[in-house]
This record gives C-alpha cells, sequence and structure tokens, in this order.
C-alpha cells in the first residue's frame, strides 16, 4: 500500500518543465486516487 493511494490531488505543472497532464497520467496509475484539477502554467 502506497501513502498516495485513496488520495485526491490538484497538479500544476510548468511549460517548461513537466506539464500537467504528464503528471495527470502519471497519477492515474496510483490505486484510488483522483485528480480534481490539473493545470500547467509559465513561472517567469
Amino acid at each position: 500500500m502506497s501513502v498516495l493511494e485513496n488520495k485526491k490531488f490538484i497538479l500544476i505543472g510548468d511549460r517548461d518543465g513537466v506539464p500537467g497532464e504528464s503528471l495527470k497520467e502519471v497519477v492515474k496509475t496510483i490505486a484510488g486516487s483522483e485528480v480534481l484539477f490539473a493545470a500547467t502554467e509559465c513561472f517567469v
């Protein structure tokens, strides 16, 4: 059992790093997880 199982996630990705949609795909593989919000932002 992982500490991330059965949790809800808010994901904020970086345009020049890891995009939010990529993070969302990874979190989908965790049992019982739910993505409430995923976005890609540009931090300058």
